[in-house]
């Protein structure tokens, strides 16, 4: 009865899941999310060193108490996360989200991390910045972390991450309600793999964006087609659910795959692969405002490339997902409002 009545006097106010619980470890600062955004900063210019947990709490909390009064961080304004609702509150971290590396063993032509990454590695190497390993394992020891916790490996590339595979492991073990992949498939991780079969819910997607060796190469910059085409269909066959959790992405690069002929192509590819999953995507340096690209609005061809991808996926059974600031950038034919 009482808390059917603390639920009904709730009221709805401007928020977030990251906001609520997420933590983000960037490659200098550790934050609440990884927006371009970037939401509340809990620690700026963070070299390594110890982190005052209760500190992060006591600020995500008064963080809290001025979205309920209407009253966002600056940061946060515009952001295309936030949501108007009731929230229900959580004391544990629920969302991570672990970004603090940037080597990769990739180049793609479009890599956001292209003013300080390294680039085509093929050896297991630290994080430049900071280990997160043993923060996690605190944490979990803490009983700081929700058993149903999102756990999702940005990069950089994990597999070529020294610390990932045990990260990984981690988290299965203590226990994560979904954990989310994004890698170049050029390396097989016995990690994805092992949460492919044991984690509750797992997405995982990669970006071949094109369907040919050849133009592969001109846009990661190595030649892994190949390599990718196999690991990807040893993932799919390594449990019942894997099918459902894999994505094919294709990245729409300018003068380079952004015709209907190269989607066509690339749709064929993830249907013979047995790809029941897949997402179109725009380039970030050209639509996220920090790149101040020159004409940032989506050039009519992409509408042709758009169509076809829906046309084509549907009548082969593919679903489509997309993220929201690209679909955003789709409906509104440029960088969205606010952003």
């Amino acid at each position: 009865m009482f808390d059917f009545l603390k639920q009904k006097n709730k009221k709805e106010y401007d928020c977030c899941r990251y906001l609520q619980g997420g933590i983000t470890f960037m490659p200098d600062f550790i934050a609440t999310c990884c927006s371009n955004k970037k939401g509340v900063i809990f620690c700026p210019e963070y070299k390594g060193k110890n982190i005052d947990w209760k500190q992060i709490e006591r600020q995500r909390q008064s963080v809290l108490n001025s979205c309920k009064k209407g009253i966002l961080p600056e940061n946060c304004k515009g952001c295309i996360d936030l949501e108007t609702k009731v929230w229900e509150e959580k004391p544990l971290i629920n969302e991570i989200y672990l970004n603090y590396w940037d080597h990769c063993n990739c180049g793609c032509v479009y890599c956001v991390l292209s003013p300080h990454g390294e680039f085509l590695k093929r050896e297991k190497k630290p994080s430049k910045y900071y280990s997160v390993y043993e923060h996690l394992n605190k944490l979990y020891r803490q009983k700081k972390i929700s058993k149903n916790v999102h756990v999702e490996l940005v990069g950089g590339d994990l597999t070529v991450l020294d610390e990932a595979e045990d990260i990984i492991n981690l988290c299965l073990n203590f226990g994560v309600g979904r954990m989310s992949f994004h890698t170049s498939g050029i390396f097989y991780s016995e990690g994805i793999e092992r949460a492919l079969k044991e984690a509750p819910c797992v997405d995982l997607d990669f970006s071949l964006d094109c369907g040919s060796r050849e133009l592969y190469k001109k846009i990661k910059r190595i030649d892994a087609f190949d390599n990718v085409v196999q690991n990807i269909k040893k993932y799919l066959n390594c449990s019942q659910k894997a099918p459902e959790a894999i994505i094919a992405k294709y990245i729409i690069l300018d003068g380079l795959n952004d015709s209907v002929e190269e989607i066509d192509k690339w749709i064929n590819l993830i249907y013979e692969m047995g790809i029941k999953n897949s997402k179109i995507d725009i380039n970030f340096k050209r639509f996220f405002p920090e790149w101040h690209h020159y004409d940032p609005n989506v050039p009519k061809h992409y509408y042709d490339i758009y169509n076809h991808f829906e046309k084509r996926t549907k009548e082969l059974g593919i679903k489509t997902h997309y993220w929201e600031f690209s679909k955003r950038v789709f409906e509104q034919g440029r960088t969205p409002d606010g952003y």
